[in-house]
């Protein structure tokens, strides 16, 4: 049986992509006035501000030697609020997202004071934003806000200024949230299906920005050079892994015989292929790992052992 997962991946036409293909999200997200009328939707009854920064793919490094966080979005408006947004496309469970969610409220905490600052109300206040086309906690909610609160005193909240939003494109309280988040909701999953239908002020400008992007000649060769270095990564991959699986199968064929020899070269092969496709994909296009092995493809239960090699070299 052929193994999907080691297919080539095709590539999505440019104005096919939704605000859930990574590309499409980082490059609106990138125009501080998409950026801006993206959040006064989600935010629906709270005014945002004009956008002072508007950073796609931007990375927070806190240590030298720490995990490095790379976000889609890193925005701050003209009261100094920070807001990072992501498209989370794939479901990879609720553990791992609320973690990742954690993980990135801390990498923007700890880089918000200077060394030698210790006065912690001049701390921002942040919003961490996942929009995602699965409901992650099953209630069938478009919009799940969490903040600090108190188990003993129900009701009383830290106030810390720290909030985690997650939406959902499949809720269903369509009465409990503003008509224009669960149209903005739905044009992010099928924007052809939902454009026409749109009465969303904010919502229908957003649509005629994003069809602007879709038909940007500029865009069109990011997009274009996106695809190249990872053909470029997956094809150079390729012919290093044929060359070491051959090698080695020649090798070991000696003392395993021809048969386990040539296997082991083949297995040993296609994992040399996929590191080096990972790595050249994080070098060119500066992804991390799992952005990369999301574009190759690779199996989650496969993953542990390319991002021990990788955090080795």
């Amino acid at each position: 049986m052929k193994n999907n997962n080691n297919q080539k991946p095709v590539r999505k036409p440019l104005n096919k992509l939704t605000l859930l293909d990574r590309f499409l999200f980082d490059t609106a997200m990138s125009d501080p006035e998409i950026c801006r009328n993206i959040l006064s939707i989600i935010f629906g009854d709270k005014e945002v501000p004009s956008i002072r920064i508007g950073i796609a793919e931007k990375t927070e490094e806190p240590y030298y030697d720490s995990r490095a966080v790379r976000m889609d979005l890193l925005a701050v408006d003209e009261n100094e609020v920070i807001y990072d947004a992501e498209a989370q496309k794939e479901n990879k469970g609720k553990r791992f997202l609320l973690r990742r969610s954690r993980l990135y409220q801390s990498a923007i905490d700890v880089n918000l004071m200077e060394p030698g600052e210790f006065d912690f109300g001049n701390m921002n206040d942040v919003y961490v934003i996942f929009i995602a086309p699965f409901d992650l906690f099953g209630k069938e909610k478009y919009r799940y806000t969490f903040r600090m609160t108190c188990d003993e005193v129900p009701g009383l909240s830290m106030d810390d200024g720290a909030v985690r939003i997650f939406l959902n494109t499949h809720g269903k309280n369509d009465e409990e949230v503003p008509p224009g988040l669960v149209e903005f909701l739905h044009y992010v999953e099928n924007p052809e299906q939902q454009e026409k239908e749109i009465q969303d002020e904010r919502v229908r400008k957003l649509a005629g920005q994003i069809e602007m992007l879709k038909n940007s000649q500029e865009v069109g060769v990011k997009y274009m050079r996106l695809w190249e270095e990872l053909e470029e990564a997956r094809r150079e991959g390729h012919d290093s892994g044929l060359a070491e699986g051959h090698d080695l199968g020649l090798e070991e064929g000696h003392a395993l015989g021809l048969a386990e020899g040539r296997a082991l070269g083949l297995a040993e092969g296609k994992e040399a292929e996929r590191l080096k496709s990972i790595k050249k994909l994080m070098e060119t296009i500066g992804w991390t790992s799992e952005q990369a092995m999301d574009a190759l493809q690779i199996p989650a239960e496969e993953r542990e052992k390319y991002k021990g090699k990788i955090d080795g070299k």
